[in-house]
């Protein structure tokens, strides 16, 4: 039988019926708490309910749309503070807590403080609590979820997890009442015991669009530590993350795998990649040591100007020879391929034997036109100091004012002098 694909495990976990959503009974609410005081101000409330000892389930919805969610919210029950004055980007946090039969709670809510004497109109806001019996098994904790339904998700996803320290530390990955740094702590370290049984805990952190990047790169690193097959295209996906922590921890994950393992979906992203995406994609690739060099060489080769020119990009940073010897053969003949971003991928090699093609390149006045400032660039890069002379030419004849100046700027990153004409 073939084995289930991981998106298909993650949406199964997933899969509760709208009938399996948390709605017991409220013993407290629901009752609406608005953000009346605005522009940074606190609105402070206190209340007092009575329930019989044991764990219930705190209810927030945060608003019922993103513009009506509380900026800040801070939330103490019995002298127990479970959300800290931060923001919380969840439309539901749902506290699982330990309650006597007298209760107190305090809830803090406010906008964030607009900058100078600005005061822009601002839309209502509001957080709806409640409390209610808890129907499900949930360690105590704080969860952000996207939908009340995601809590039997978490629920189910829990259960996988049998072994106590490995359940603690799943926990305490999710648990919002922890902050950044322990919550990415706490995924390292459930990462670090190999336990295939988390897989689809890893997976829901990372598919979390409202988790914060820190945690979010942890899980990257931990499904790829896995190394099951089936996260590659999600991890690839993650190479175009608008966040940098997401795109180069996806990035070093994927370092985990083979190349063979990555080089079909590495093909299709970059073949749907579009142009103000590549910079941030390099630098991540770069970053993380990741070096799929022969699937690069082969999209080198596309007749497509936008795929190749990305994939000589990429080639740069491996530092493979491998990867040297493709780049000086499209600087030989570079076809519709971009000139600026091969002599850019050369200087980022640092390989010594793009320093002697480049140096003709750069003494040929007619050769140089139009790549001056690459040249320069790359040479500063590769660091040998016998290519000076050749950015003070460029410099002296630059035509252009702004050409000049990163002639320039290269030539101190080269010398460690400013340059003097």
């Amino acid at each position: 039988m073939k084995r289930p694909t991981l998106l298909l495990l993650v949406l199964m976990t997933f899969a509760s019926t709208a009938s399996a959503e948390v709605s017991e009974q409220p013993l407290f609410g629901p009752k609406q708490y608005d953000v009346k005081e605005r522009y940074g101000v606190e609105n402070r409330y206190q209340e007092t309910f009575s329930v019989a000892d044991g764990v219930y389930l705190i209810k927030m919805q945060n608003g019922a749309k993103l513009p009506e969610r509380s900026e800040y919210i801070e939330f103490t029950v019995n002298d127990q503070k479970l959300l800290k004055n931060d923001s919380y980007g969840y439309p539901f946090i749902s506290c699982v807590v330990k309650l006597r039969k007298e209760n107190a709670f305090e809830l803090v809510l406010k906008d964030a403080r607009p900058s100078g004497d600005k005061r822009p109109k601002l839309p209502s806001r509001f957080v709806v609590l409640s409390v209610t019996p808890l129907s499900l098994k949930l360690p105590d904790g704080v969860y952000g979820v996207l939908s009340w339904g995601k809590l039997q998700d978490i629920a189910g996803l829990l259960q996988k997890i049998k072994a106590p320290e490995a359940l603690s530390l799943a926990v305490a990955a999710l648990n919002l009442n922890n902050d950044t740094t322990a919550r990415a702590e706490a995924v390292r370290k459930l990462s670090g015991r190999k336990d295939s049984n988390a897989r689809d805990l890893f997976a829901f952190l990372y598919s979390d669009v409202m988790l914060n990047p820190d945690v979010k790169g942890e899980a990257a690193l931990a499904l790829g530590a896995l190394g099951d097959k089936e996260s590659v295209p999600h991890l690839m996906n993650g190479l175009l993350d608008s966040e940098e922590k997401v795109r180069t921890g996806s990035a070093r994950a994927l370092s985990f795998y083979s190349e063979e393992d990555t080089r079909e979906p590495l093909t299709k992203m970059i073949q749907k990649v579009d142009a103000m995406r590549i910079k941030p994609l390099i630098q991540a690739v770069s970053d993380s040591g990741w070096k799929p060099v022969g699937a690069l060489i082969v999209l080198a080769e596309s007749s497509d100007p936008l795929v190749a020119n990305t994939a000589i990009k990429l080639l740069g940073p491996t530092r493979d020879p491998k990867a040297t010897e493709s780049l000086l053969k499209h600087l030989k003949e570079p076809g519709k391929s971009d000139r600026r971003a091969i002599i850019t991928a050369l200087g980022a090699s640092k390989d010594a034997r793009a320093i002697e093609p480049l140096s003709r390149i750069a003494g040929d006045p007619a050769a140089r036109k139009g790549v001056e400032a690459e040249l320069a660039e790359a040479f500063a890069s590769l660091g040998d100091q016998k290519t000076a002379p050749l950015i003070e030419d460029m410099i002296k004849n630059a035509p252009e004012r702004e050409v000049r100046i990163k002639l320039r700027k290269a030539y101190r990153k080269l010398t460690g002098k400013g340059y003097k004409s």
